[in-house]
Formats: structure tokens, C-alpha cells, sequence
């Protein structure tokens, strides 16, 4: 399959009708568009997949009335014109071989609002075979072939959004999606229909062979079964749609809780908190305050001269050594007085030995040296105090001087820090006061928000009630087609009916065994396929060793280079990325269905090696037509010269945001 143009008429950013070329030029299998976040590039996937599937694009579960509403809003919104648009049409024009032919197709489909409220949505499927408009079939026949062409389970390994896929690795549903995946490849649906329908072919002939009372009672059973699954249905059916209302009221109630805030609803609960807070910063301030104030009335003033401190300090010392000195020098005058009268006394000198001339001699020695004694020392010559005080003033004039040139500087800093701290808190709280609406703006939007808590309520309610009713309904069922099995076995009763009963159970015990070799070869492949790719993708080649996929719950179990199991949290993003990249190849590889690939956003969390290693070893390789949508961080100038040489050719989408619309060019990122 080659997919040669899609075009967009109308269709959500883009503006009147579009085309982008797709069939590649033989150079290379890749067509690469460009664009920025919010241009328009997803877009192009959705018309894909909106063209060709219709309604399913959206899921299984999607209403008719949401995939109106999907419609209407996909319809452009930005017209030059005042008059809003009503209509608006996707088409794809491919080519796919069968049986060895090549055949040309194009499907459109368009949509129409009309009625007077513009709310109801008219489509139209139409299809072309070689460039001829098919008028014999209806739309219904046409998404038929379609689907069987490219079936919608089959599609998503071909066409998908990188982001999507990657929460496969992170969500519960990892599994689910395998086994529907593995069902889809398989074709295993067509087997379990083949099932049922032979259920019912036994269950004909036994009723066919049975009197007429019984086929009557056989009649009544079914027609009550028919009924009760019809019920049970519609409640699925009501069960999906409550399901869907929740959805859309949890995301309602997500914005108002968002809008609330954005109107300071946060701060509003915390007001009485935030009162309380800016009593005690008020109190606090005066606190400090009061302390710096009692500290300047003290000894803070003297704080601010420590030089003239330091000299005082100086000075107080050199009076203090002055009084020791001047103390001690009154005793030792008196002492050296008397000594020196003794050494003049002759008297003193009467019973020595000594003549005059020695007496003399002494004197002259002594003399000297006693009146050096009582001289002042040479740093206190000159030095004279101011006035007398006590030893205890000394001391409490020093111990003041000390506090001024230590304590009291840091204690001031400590205080002054601690106001400084008090008032930027005081002013983040004052200004989260002024965040607090008014009651009148912050009223109707709380009121608003417990409307829809209260609506959520009563969905939650009613959705436990359908539950209910679900259940009992597949209880009625069961023991309805108890009832009926019983009734069928109590009529086989002839051998020829019994030899086609057995036939029956022969044909649907060989499909059994078809089904489960055929599951257990495809998983072992496709085990050994997701080994190979993630390996060859990844910057750690022996990362995985194996992987065993459980064939009845199609759990995945990866093993690493030590055969030891590895939990798939254990890998880094870029390698969750890789894994479910590498499970996606893989799973279009055993497909066996040649079939193009779309992705989008594909290098998402890969780092610069895992994203080196898929521009050359997967984008080019991995289909004959690949069309990437990329941003231009993501497929940068290294990594599109990377690409070149199996680039087709390249196109951007150009948002105008003077007129809010996109345009196709071409050229990436020119």
C-alpha cells in the first residue's frame, strides 16, 4: 500500500482546501513534515485515521452524539468571513495491490452541520475505484472493504502518535492491548465468530429434530435471552455514556478548581492561617525592634567608635599599670630613703673593716642604683591620669569597652538579620492577603464547583446502580442459557443427530487447537522479533537476553543479559521508548501486511544515542513509505542530515497567528 495525497478541507487549523503530496520519489522512503507544537501536526495523523475509519477512529467506546460533537469541533473555526464555517471534508487518495493487481482508491468523507441550532452533523462516505466514483454501494459497504483492507486493530501498528503509545510500557493496559493486538494479527476474531456460529448450527438441529412443544419452549427461552441481552446491552451502552459524562465532569471540575486558584481560591483557605501568621510577624517585629532600641539607648552608640574604644582601652590599662607602679614605688622610695641615710651615716660604717676610700667607693656604687629604682619607667614619663579611680570602675570600664567591640556588634547584627527576616515574611503574607478575592468574586465560583461535585455524585450513583443492573442482567442471562442448555441436551436424542453433534464438537475442538499453535508460533516469533529490534535499537546491544510473552494472559516478561527477569519500570524512559517501538515493529513485521507507516512525535524522551540510533537503523527500514511528523528540536539539522539520503521530500506547517490558521509548505523548517 502507497499513500499518494490527503487532503483537508476545513479541517481543524487548516483553512479552505489543502493538499500534501505523499508518494514518494524513489529517492527514499521518508516524507518529512515539520512543525511546531500546536501547528497542526497530529491533525494530519486524526485525518488519517478519521478518513478511513470513520467513528472508530475515536475508540470503541465513543457515542454517536460525541463522534457529532468530535465533528463539529474539527470544523474550522477562523474563517476571513464573519459567517462561521458549517462544512468540512478529509479525503485520502492510495494504492493497494491485490491479487497481484494494483488498483487505484480514493475515500472521502465530509460533514455538514445544518439545522437552525447548527448542532446536528450530516456524513458522507464516498469512494473511488481508479478514479471512478462508485454510486452502486453505500457508505456502509465501502467502510466494510475498508476495514477489511486495512483493519482498524491491525493500523494502529502503522499509523500511531509516539506520546500515546508510549504509555503502553507505563499503563495496566500493556497487556490488554498486546492480546487484542495478537487477536488482530491473527485474524482470531474470525475464529471465535466461527465458534459461536457453530454453537448455534448444533443448537438448530437439536431444536429442528425437537416436538413441537419443546421448540416452542426452545423459542420462548431464546426470545427471552434475545431480550435480556438487548437490555444488557443498552445498559453497557448507558454505562459507557455515564462513564463518558464522568470524564467530561472530572475535567470540568479540574478547570473550575484550576480557575479558583487562578482567582486566589488556595489563599482564600488559608486566610485564617495567613491572619495568624501576620499577628505574630507584627509581634515579633516590635520584639526586635524594641531590642535594637534598648540596645542604641545602651552601650550600642560607643559600638559605632571602636578605634577610640581601642585607644581608651589603651589608656585605661596605662593608668592601671601607673597605680601598680605608683604603689609599689611608695614603699620601695621609703625602703631606699632609709637606705640611703644608713649608707651616709658614719656611724652605719663604724665596726666594718672597711677604710674610707673603700666606704666611699660603695657609696659611690650604690647610690645610683637606689635612686634608679624609684625613677618612673620610660613609657610612663610624662604620663599623667585625668583623675583617680577605683580598681572596681578599671574594671567594669574595660568589661564595657570589651561588650562595646564584641557583643554588642553582633548581637546588633543578629537582631537586625531577624527584623530583616520578620518583615520580607510579613510582606509575603501581606501580599498573599491581597491575593484573597472578595467573597463576591470567589462565591459563585465555589457554588459553581460544588454544583458539578454534586453532579459528579449523583453519576458516580447511577453508575453503581447500571452496575448493579448489569450484573443482575448477566445473571438472568446465565441462568436463562443454563435453563436452555439443559433443554438442549435433554434432546439429543437420535443417532443421526448425535453424529452431527459430534462433528460439531470435532470441527470446534480442531479450531482449539488451531487457535492455540497458531497463537503459541506467532508469540514465539514475535517474542524473538521484539529481542532482535529492541537490541538493534538500543545504544546497550545485550540489554535484553529474552522475553516471554504469556499465551493465555499475554503478559510480557522481559530477562536481561543474566537471564534474571526485568521489571519494565527498571528501564530508563528512552528505553520504555525503544521497548514499545521495538514491540510496534515487530508486531507490523509479523502482520505480513505491507502497509505505510505514520508517527508522530516519534523521538519524544529518547536521549541524543537512542535518537541517533533510530534515525539510521529504523526510520528508513522500517517501511517503503515512512512519514514522519516532527518537531524541529526533535529532528534537528544533525539528525535530518542524518536522514538525507532516504528523505523523498519535506514539507512544514506555518501557523499564522495573526489569523490563527496552518498552511502546508515545503521544505523542513526552511
Amino acid at each position: 500500500m502507497i499513500l499518494h495525497k490527503l487532503t483537508l478541507n476545513n479541517f481543524g487549523l487548516f483553512r479552505g482546501s489543502q493538499t500534501i503530496q505523499l508518494t514518494p520519489n524513489g529517492t527514499g522512503p521518508i516524507i518529512l513534515i515539520g512543525g511546531m507544537n500546536g501547528s497542526g501536526k497530529t491533525t494530519l495523523l486524526d485525518a488519517v485515521r478519521l478518513c478511513l475509519y470513520g467513528r472508530r477512529s475515536l475508540g470503541a467506546r465513543v457515542s454517536s452524539n460525541e463522534y457529532h460533537e468530535y465533528l463539529s469541533s474539527m470544523i474550522h473555526r477562523n474563517p476571513p468571513s464573519d459567517k462561521p464555517l458549517s462544512y468540512a471534508s478529509v479525503s485520502l487518495d492510495f494504492e493497494y495491490a491485490r491479487g497481484g493487481e494494483k488498483r487505484l482508491y480514493r475515500v472521502e468523507r465530509a460533514w455538514k452541520q445544518h439545522g437552525k441550532s447548527l448542532r446536528t452533523i450530516k456524513e458522507d462516505l464516498t469512494f473511488y475505484q481508479d478514479n471512478r466514483l462508485d454510486l452502486q454501494s453505500d457508505g456502509s459497504h465501502w467502510q466494510d472493504f475498508i476495514n477489511e483492507l486495512i483493519p482498524a486493530g491491525v493500523s494502529q501498528f502503522f499509523f500511531f502518535d509516539g506520546e500515546d503509545i508510549q504509555k503502553l510500557v507505563d499503563d495496566a493496559s500493556h497487556d490488554e492491548f498486546l492480546a487484542e493486538s495478537v487477536k488482530a494479527l491473527l485474524g482470531l476474531n474470525l475464529v471465535e465468530r466461527l465458534h459461536s456460529d457453530l454453537r448455534i448450527y448444533a443448537n438448530r438441529l437439536i431444536k429442528r429434530d425437537s416436538p413441537v412443544s419443546v421448540q416452542g419452549e426452545i423459542s420462548e427461552l431464546e426470545s427471552e435471552i434475545a431480550s435480556l441481552k438487548k437490555s444488557l446491552a443498552d445498559l453497557e451502552e448507558h454505562r459507557e455514556a455515564l462513564q463518558t459524562k464522568i470524564e467530561k465532569s472530572e475535567t470540568q471540575i479540574a478547570r473550575q478548581e484550576s480557575r479558583i486558584a487562578a482567582e486566589g481560591g488556595s489563599y482564600a483557605e488559608k486566610r485564617d492561617s495567613l491572619n495568624l501568621r501576620q499577628g505574630q510577624l507584627l509581634a515579633d517585629i516590635e520584639a526586635f525592634e524594641n531590642d535594637i532600641r534598648m540596645l542604641c539607648e545602651e552601650l550600642f552608640p560607643f559600638a559605632l567608635v571602636p578605634d577610640l574604644l581601642k585607644k581608651l582601652r589603651d589608656r585605661l590599662l596605662k593608668e592601671i599599670e601607673l597605680d601598680q607602679w605608683e604603689a609599689e614605688n611608695r614603699a620601695l622610695k621609703t625602703q631606699n630613703t632609709e637606705l640611703l641615710k644608713t649608707l651616709e651615716s658614719a656611724t652605719s660604717w663604724k665596726n666594718t673593716p672597711l677604710n674610707n676610700e673603700q666606704i666611699e667607693a660603695v657609696r659611690t656604687q650604690l647610690t645610683p642604683i637606689l635612686k634608679k629604682r624609684i625613677e618612673r619607667p620610660k613609657e610612663l614619663r610624662g604620663f599623667k591620669k585625668n583623675r583617680d579611680r577605683s580598681p572596681s570602675e578599671y574594671a567594669n570600664l574595660l568589661e564595657w569597652i570589651d561588650v562595646c567591640l564584641e557583643n554588642v556588634p553582633q548581637e546588633f547584627v543578629e537582631l537586625n538579620n531577624s527584623l530583616k527576616k520578620a518583615r520580607s515574611a510579613l510582606k509575603k503574607v501581606e501580599d498573599d492577603l491581597q491575593k484573597v478575592p472578595s467573597e463576591e468574586v470567589l462565591k459563585p465560583m465555589i457554588e459553581k464547583l460544588s454544583t458539578l461535585n454534586q453532579k459528579l455524585g449523583e453519576l458516580n450513583k447511577d453508575v453503581q446502580t447500571t452496575d448493579d443492573s448489569i450484573r443482575s442482567r448477566s445473571y438472568q442471562i446465565e441462568v436463562a442459557e443454563r435453563k436452555l442448555d439443559r433443554l438442549y441436551v435433554s434432546q439429543q436424542l437420535g443417532q443421526a443427530h448425535i453424529l452431527r453433534q459430534e462433528q460439531v464438537r470435532e470441527v470446534r475442538s480442531v479450531l482449539s487447537t488451531y487457535t492455540n499453535e497458531l497463537t503459541q508460533v506467532k508469540i514465539s516469533g514475535l517474542s524473538d522479533a521484539i529481542v532482535e529490534t529492541f537490541n538493534y535499537l538500543s545504544h546497550k546491544p545485550d540489554r535484553i537476553k529474552r522475553v516471554h510473552i504469556n499465551p493465555e494472559t499475554f503478559g510480557v516478561t522481559l530477562y536481561d543479559t543474566y537471564n534474571q527477569p526485568l521489571a519494565k519500570e527498571e528501564l530508563s524512559a528512552g528505553e520504555k521508548q525503544i521497548y514499545t517501538t521495538a514491540l510496534l515493529w515487530s508486531l507490523a513485521k509479523i502482520s505480513g501486511k505491507p502497509l505505510p507507516m505514520i508517527l508522530d512525535t516519534p523521538l519524544g524522551r529518547l536521549d541524543t544515542n537512542h535518537r541517533e540510533l533510530l534515525v539510521e537503523r529504523y526510520f528508513p527500514y522500517v517501511s517503503h513509505q515512512v512519514i514522519l511528523l516532527s518537531t524541529d528540536t526533535e529532528i534537528d539539522e544533525h539528525l535530518h542530515s542524518l536522514l538525507a539520503s532516504s528523505i523523498s521530500h519535506t514539507f512544514h506547517i506555518e501557523y499564522q497567528k495573526s489569523d490563527e490558521h496552518s498552511a502546508i509548505k515545503e521544505g523542513y523548517f526552511r
